[in-house]
């Protein structure tokens, strides 16, 4: 059984999650008990979330670079959000550039949305620009 991870946008605990009771249910953290806010199966992270999830992630992790201001940004969300629950081996994660600056110059972001991909916590893959659904689905599957 796959199992997913997500950080607690209110504790910053990092859960683990069964896609299918993720999608049918409204997930909650089990440290604080707050709700998890998941779009999709896609989780919002800080950059100390999203190291701790890639150091403890089995598979695939997928991770939007973006920013509310970036237009393109805001139309890739729900085509990513769509592509998460057709994809419930990947984690899907969303870093948001304007608070994460840090992160995202670790990983050489100069433009957005630009997704990236990692395996045993290293980049596999990359993509600048928005993509659809099925681009994103063919782009975790490489």
């Amino acid at each position: 059984m796959h199992t997913i991870l997500s950080e607690c946008p209110h504790c910053h605990s990092i859960n683990k999650l069964v896609p299918e009771k993720a999608k049918s249910q409204s997930p909650v953290c089990g440290k604080c008990g707050k709700n998890l806010n998941l779009h999709g199966l896609v989780s919002e992270v800080s950059g100390e979330g999203f190291r701790k999830i890639l150091k403890n992630a089995s598979g695939p992790v997928v991770v939007d670079f973006w920013a509310s201001w970036c237009g393109p940004c805001q139309m890739y969300g729900p085509e990513y959000e769509k592509a998460s629950l057709g994809n419930p081996e990947v984690i899907f994660l969303k870093v948001n550039t304007e608070t994460e600056q840090a992160l995202a110059s670790q990983f050489g972001v100069r433009g957005i949305p630009c997704t990236i991909m990692f395996k045993g916590g290293k980049e596999v893959a990359r993509q600048a620009g928005a993509m659809n659904a099925d681009q994103v689905t063919s782009f975790v599957r490489t």
